[in-house]
């Protein structure tokens, strides 16, 4: 039996080459065959690692989503902020580089966007310590402003879905506007939505006390 480092390296290689033709001819556009040519494996190979097509797609949104959200994590987020005005100016950081995320990643954004919330909703358990460690690390965060870890883990869900949906869009289609156009006001309701649910959750809280 090969190595594990060797296996995780071979289905690396299986998913950047397939991520780079996806991106380059579209997902309808490339075959298990085209993939396996460039990749230089023999298609048997291909089925140790991927059920289909479909299920190696699923992986590598999977895969490059939660890669670049720890990049982002990492870079805005990885800090203690000094007050909530820091902390609110990181989520901004965050979802605009979630936004250059997805036009970057236009050519598969159809198919990317239907997963988008998978990743997140994965966060907690993720494989990955350190990523895990930094999404536990916002719902601290956004806990001390008021919300309960439940509270916290499904609006940090709907503020991906919602960025998600809205800007891809924007992106594919410029509708229902183009993102130029919708951005800052995506990224200005998102951070509004945090704001007005802590202050939500706190108010609930305080009922149940009195």
């Amino acid at each position: 039996m090969a190595p594990i480092s060797k296996k995780l390296e071979k289905k690396m290689k299986i998913i950047d080459t397939a991520f780079s033709l996806f991106r380059e001819h579209s997902v309808n556009a490339t075959a298990i065959d085209d993939i396996v040519k460039a990749a230089g494996i023999a298609r048997g190979t291909f089925y140790l690692y991927f059920k289909d097509k479909s299920d190696l797609l699923e992986q590598i949104i999977l895969y490059k989503s939660t890669e670049y959200m720890k990049a982002v994590l990492k870079s805005t987020l990885s800090e203690p902020p000094a007050e909530n005005g820091d902390f609110y100016g990181r989520v901004e950081i965050f979802l605009n580089c979630f936004i250059d995320f997805l036009i970057e990643n236009k050519e598969i954004l159809p198919v990317m966007s239907k997963n988008l919330s998978s990743c997140i909703k994965q966060l907690p358990e993720f494989y990955d310590s350190e990523i895990a460690d930094i999404y536990c690390s916002l719902i601290d965060r956004m806990m001390s402003l008021g919300y309960t870890h439940e509270t916290a883990h499904i609006t940090t869900l709907i503020i991906v879905d919602m960025t998600g949906n809205v800007c891809s869009d924007a992106i594919m289609y410029e509708k229902p506007y183009p993102i130029e156009q919708i951005r800052d006001i995506v990224v200005a309701s998102a951070i509004s939505i945090i704001k007005n649910n802590a202050e939500l959750t706190r108010g609930e809280i305080r009922e149940t006390l009195n």
